[in-house]
């Protein structure tokens, strides 16, 4: 099936990682974008690349393998501007959170997850603009974590797709499946236009289920909204992702910082209650005073989908030919793995064996 015409709906990370694995491969791609490469959910993710908090084994162990490909895009895309892998900090402040983080570093030991336990002191040796409690002596680096600019990652691989003969047509949104009995043969878009296809892969974030039913099948994804807030350039020299108690803040290029509040995501979901990005802006300056007289520059709210039992679904669907999806939380870290895996399948016709739990079959009745 390798000169098959497929269909591509979605050109964040998922399905840039996608058409480039089966343009790769010499299959005829066109990439649908109902918007903008890189314009939904991918833009707006704090793309830190990791599995420290990805349970179960099997599923962690996705996570890692996808991390791995990361480092093998650098070299095939001809150089990694776009990857930065200089590890991550982590540390608690409060008894339970302390307790909690020493159970996780314990956990991805024993899973063979690269992770240190380094003293506060040598923690600001890597990133001396932090401050860290006087009374927290154990700061957690993970060596192998970084984190990805996005968008810029997406060009490159839809780049190198087109070279391969693909087409990215962005304003395309899918308003329709075309079906013949138990086959899908292709879609068709707001513009009228009409693509006809072997296979329809389904990348399409907070629309995958929207995107499905058209094409006569209910899943369940959940839409989960989350905040980041940009801040005006300030002069520091923070280079990795650091998680300290209740924030998570990274370096964003020019000196900018893009950050997020576990707190505000909480209450967005749960009331309606004010929570200024300000306050977030306060909370992360007591643990990175460089933010001291910093303003906030923009905030972007992504919508993240998630599969409703928070795990990957890809794959075919059964009974139905010619469709296949791919959706999970973490689309940037797992990006490179979905594309080599959903290639292989689409093309090869062989399942891979590490994804007997996550087939979209399990919501189906």
């Amino acid at each position: 099936m390798s000169k098959a015409d497929i269909v591509v709906i979605g050109a964040g990370s998922v399905g840039a990682n996608v058409a480039y694995r089966l343009a790769e491969c010499g299959a005829k791609v066109t990439v649908l974008e109902a918007e903008a490469p890189g314009g939904g959910t991918s833009g707006t993710s704090f793309a830190w690349t990791n599995s420290f908090h990805k349970t179960p084994r099997d599923y962690h162990e996705l996570n890692t393998a996808s991390m791995a490909e990361h480092l093998s895009l650098v070299v095939e895309l001809g150089g990694g501007d776009w990857h930065k892998q200089e590890g991550a900090l982590a540390w608690e402040q409060e008894p339970l959170g302390r307790a909690q983080l020493k159970e996780t570093v314990e956990r991805l030991g024993s899973w063979g997850y690269p992770v240190e336990i380094i003293s506060a002191h040598d923690a600001r040796k890597l990133e001396p603009d932090l401050q860290i409690a006087s009374h927290v002596d154990e700061v957690v680096f993970t060596p192998s974590e970084g984190y990805v600019d996005v968008v810029p990652l997406i060009g490159r691989l839809l780049s190198h797709a087109v070279r391969r003969g693909a087409r990215v047509l962005s304003g395309e949104r899918v308003t329709g499946v075309i079906r013949e009995g138990m086959r899908v043969r292709g879609v068709t878009t707001e513009s009228g236009a009409r693509f006809e296809a072997d296979m329809v892969v389904d990348c399409a974030g907070p629309a995958t289920d929207e995107v499905a039913r058209l094409a006569g099948v209910e899943i369940p994804i959940d839409r989960v909204p989350g905040r980041l807030i940009y801040t005006t350039p300030v002069a520091s020299t923070l280079r990795r992702p650091i998680h300290a108690p209740g924030v998570h803040f990274r370096p964003d290029g020019g000196g900018r910082i893009v950050l997020a509040e576990f707190g505000h995501d909480q209450v967005w979901r749960q009331s309606e209650e004010p929570w200024t990005a300000e306050q977030s802006l306060a909370a992360v300056a007591s643990h990175f005073p460089a933010l001291a007289g910093a303003r906030v520059e923009a905030i972007r709210f992504g919508v993240r989908p998630i599969p409703r039992d928070e795990r990957p679904m890809v794959g075919g669907i059964p009974g139905l030919d010619g469709f296949f999806i791919v959706a999970s939380h973490s689309g940037v870290t797992l990006g490179p793995l979905w594309g080599l895996i959903a290639a292989a399948e689409i093309l090869d016709g062989v399942p891979d064996p590490r994804l007997a739990p996550y087939r979209p079959a399990r919501f189906l009745s």
